[in-house]
């Protein structure tokens, strides 16, 4: 039997298709400022790319606007954990490491970024460096900074914590349910058919992750996103090695790897030069990415327990570890598409959030429900609005916009910050 919330109503004023943290922040949102909700998600909540996560979260941006947002967001994760007694936010604190003076100058520019608005950052001498993270290799670098305020968001509890908020108000949830069309009439999004008969309301909000130019396709309308896979390992806890909860993450951009910790072991990621891609339609419809399997023998995998190895040489083949793989959503220049695209008119999309969506969907929430109440917000959304591409024709071929957003990934943490690419 399809699992659902009691008598789910066959329509609302804001239909939610995707139950990731996006979407699930922004029908908390809606439904806060007294609008009827209905999130509609095709396996369970927060079962896609929300649940894949490793949630670190770094505040300082290389703008004030994304700055911004993220220190606004933590603030909202702050009211979550007092209204649903979940502990959500973990504070570490973060650690930007420069084994190279491309790299120092880099810090540099981040510290004076942070300093300028009054934002938590302070340098590290090596030897302090060595003090905190003693199972890190500290010979090799010439420069740190420590963010205090930093650290990461637990996904799980995350989910757990939109759902009990939006429920307490009133959202209502329809889970292994597909979506097959988004019905517009009249140039205008009206509603959805799915699996389970068609659903109606005056606005719909695509926040599908790696479905999200999929969903747009079927409304007739073109999303630049695209589908990109992902790696991370999780050491188990060992008596050689101690992890402490409170450990500091580190952003280690020179070998391209990150990492926090998580149960007293490590969690270790990568944004390798060249990720698997991805075709959504080529994937089953029941195809669910809590079940992802990545095979040890696989290069990116192996690749990234090389590069975790250069840091922490107590990591390699050998080492006790689980390895998750999943699916993010990247965009041509790694930010989200958030708002209305002028082809189709009631119809909003909130996705390519490229690998920051755990991190960004508490302000994203407050964003999206600015939107679609007010037709405005007082965030300098600049960067992501969704109709930033619409007039490039070169980015509504799919062959482009993969190849854009590949290239976008693997940049990622390769390119120097601050420095035109």
């Amino acid at each position: 039997m399809t699992s659902a919330d009691q008598s789910p109503v066959r329509g609302a004023d804001v239909i939610i298709i995707g139950g990731g943290v996006a979407g699930l922040s922004t029908a908390w949102q809606l439904k806060k400022r007294g609008l009827s909700v209905l999130v509609i998600e095709r396996q369970q909540l927060g079962n896609g790319s929300s649940g894949r996560a490793a949630g670190l979260l770094g505040q300082l941006r290389g703008t004030k606007a994304a700055t911004k947002m993220l220190m606004d967001g933590l603030q909202v994760v702050y009211d979550l954990e007092k209204q649903t007694g979940l502990e959500i936010f973990v504070q570490t604190g973060s650690i930007r490491i420069a084994e190279t003076e491309e790299r120092s100058q880099e810090i540099r520019r981040l510290v004076d970024m942070g300093r300028s608005i009054r934002f938590p950052i302070v340098d590290l001498e090596i030897d302090k460096l060595q003090e905190r993270l003693p199972y890190m290799k500290v010979d090799d670098i010439i420069d740190a900074c420590f963010c205090p305020t930093d650290g990461h968001i637990q996904p799980a509890e995350l989910v757990q914590a939109y759902v009990k908020a939006g429920r307490a108000e009133g959202v209502q949830y329809i889970t292994n349910c597909r979506v097959e069309k988004i019905l517009v009439e009249g140039g205008k999004g009206v509603g959805v058919q799915t699996a389970q008969g068609e659903f109606r309301a005056d606005f719909i909000v695509n926040s599908t992750g790696p479905w999200s130019y999929y969903l747009a396709d079927l409304s007739g309308t073109s999303l630049p996103t695209a589908a990109i896979g992902h790696y991370y390992l999780t050491t188990r806890p060992t008596d050689k090695v101690h992890v402490g909860k409170r450990s500091p993450a580190v952003r280690n951009r020179h070998h391209r790897i990150y990492s926090r910790p998580e149960s007293g072991g490590l969690i270790v990621g990568m944004y390798e030069a060249e990720p698997d891609e991805y075709n959504i339609e080529d994937l089953p419809h029941d195809f669910d990415m809590s079940l992802m399997k990545a095979a040890r023998d696989n290069y990116n995998v192996a690749l990234l327990i090389h590069q975790a190895q250069q840091r922490f040489p107590w990591i390699n083949e050998r080492t006790p570890m689980t390895i998750t793989s999943g699916i993010m959503t990247f965009t041509p220049d790694g930010k989200p598409f958030c708002g209305k695209l002028p082809d189709v008119e009631g119809l909003y999309h909130c996705a390519g959030f490229s690998g920051h969506g755990i991190v960004q969907s508490p302000a994203i929430g407050t964003i999206m429900s600015d939107l679609i109440t007010r037709g405005e917000t007082e965030y300098n959304i600049s960067e992501i609005e969704a109709d930033r591409y619409f007039e490039l024709p070169e980015l509504r071929d799919r062959v482009e916009v993969k190849a854009r957003c590949a290239d976008m990934y693997g940049r990622y943490y390769g390119q120097i910050e601050g420095q035109s690419s």
